[in-house]
């Protein structure tokens, strides 16, 4: 799964170089400078430096945090500052001009996390069913081993406005993203007489919908474990999708 709403590297990257002109904020001068030289000097320098891309890693994990606790709101770059252990705001918004350069940059780290966690489990089943509840279970597995993540993704989603007050993400993104990961599998199956026919569209969002009814499930009481979401899911899936002998 490939969860993201990304604006992408480049995209953030480049539009932080323009607030980073005219960033405020005071104290922390030694620390802005060195960001500023490890980010490299010369125009031609087409790679962050390790030491400035493990300070955006800090921003970035600490904004994750402080988005799972304190949410949406109450996520400032004051309190990202507090939480990463960092001097002053002006290192923030020089890696990343605005909250929502940030925030995007959540979004597209948070996603390829479960990206990769999840298409790795996956991988190399050697039938459509075992890559479907492989998938299912790795998803459900990922959400519950990473609550904060999966909080902070929903805070930005549900949050971030554009100036005249549209949803900049939205879960539309996020929800045909998991569509698009499992429909092939379904229509894998059906192509090897594995599965039943069904409308493979429909049958990929009545399972998206199932695992995220889950992933509630296991967070909010009344909870249930991650093994009996899973338990139940799959079996599900196996159900729905069953050719009858």
């Amino acid at each position: 799964m490939r969860v993201t709403n990304e604006a992408g590297e480049a995209n953030s990257t480049t539009s932080g170089a323009t607030s980073r002109k005219t960033s405020g904020g005071t104290g922390g001068a030694a620390e802005d400078v060195a960001d500023r030289a490890a980010d490299g000097a010369s125009p031609a320098a087409s790679a962050r430096s390790l030491a400035a891309s493990a300070r955006r890693a800090q921003i970035v994990e600490a904004a994750i945090e402080t988005l799972a606790e304190s949410g949406y709101a109450q996520t400032s770059f004051t309190r990202i500052k507090e939480r990463a252990g960092i001097s002053s705001t002006r290192l923030i918004s020089y890696h990343f001009g605005t909250k929502g350069e940030l925030m995007d940059a959540v979004l597209e780290e948070v996603g390829l996390r479960a990206h990769r966690a999840i298409t790795r489990r996956a991988e190399g089943r050697t039938t459509a069913l075992d890559a479907l509840t492989a998938r299912i279970e790795a998803q459900l597995e990922w959400a519950a081993r990473h609550p904060s993540a999966v909080r902070a993704m929903t805070e930005i989603c549900r949050n971030e406005r554009d100036a005249d007050g549209t949803l900049r993400h939205g879960t539309e993104v996020t929800e045909r993203a998991n569509v698009d990961a499992l429909e092939p599998i379904l229509r894998a199956g059906q192509e090897n007489g594995e599965f039943r026919p069904f409308d493979t569209g429909l049958m990929a969002l009545t399972l998206k919908s199932a695992i995220d009814a889950a992933i509630v499930r296991m967070a909010r009481p009344p909870r249930l474990t991650l093994a009996e979401c899973v338990r139940e899911l799959t079996t599900l899936a196996r159900a729905v999708t069953r050719r009858e002998p």
